[in-house]
């Protein structure tokens, strides 16, 4: 499901838009590209400092998207939808926060689908 070329961006520096959706609209949060950790085929880890609202959209059900770019060919870019969750004091948090010691939860999102948005 994750594929190389979206594996290859996930490499070049650059920031990643979260968006869920609650009662009162869309929410927004970002991380790095250089935070995010592919786990395997379908499932991406990154950490969560704040993410509040992000969290409750989460508990209420919402979908996900995402968006990577890359660098190389320059320009590359990926949509990525699927649901997500929250977890503390789990194995995938412990992995987080060997990184990132500030994470107070690691996001756990499966993709369900990738569509390459820009680039060629």
């Amino acid at each position: 499901m994750i594929p190389d070329r979206l594996k290859a961006a996930l490499k070049d520096e650059g920031s990643a838009a979260f968006v869920t959706q609650g009662a009162d609209g869309p929410h927004l949060v970002a991380t790095w590209n250089s935070y995010i950790d592919v786990l395997d085929g379908d499932t991406l880890l990154f950490p969560a400092g704040g993410y509040r609202k992000t969290e409750e959209n989460l508990r209420g059900g919402s979908p996900v998207q995402m968006i990577v770019g890359g660098h190389d060919p320059a320009g590359i870019g990926f949509r990525l939808s699927g649901r997500a969750a929250l977890e503390v004091d789990t194995p995938n948090h412990q992995r987080v926060r060997q990184r990132f010691p500030w994470a107070r939860a690691a996001v756990v999102l499966r993709v369900g689908s990738v569509e390459q948005v820009l680039g060629k």
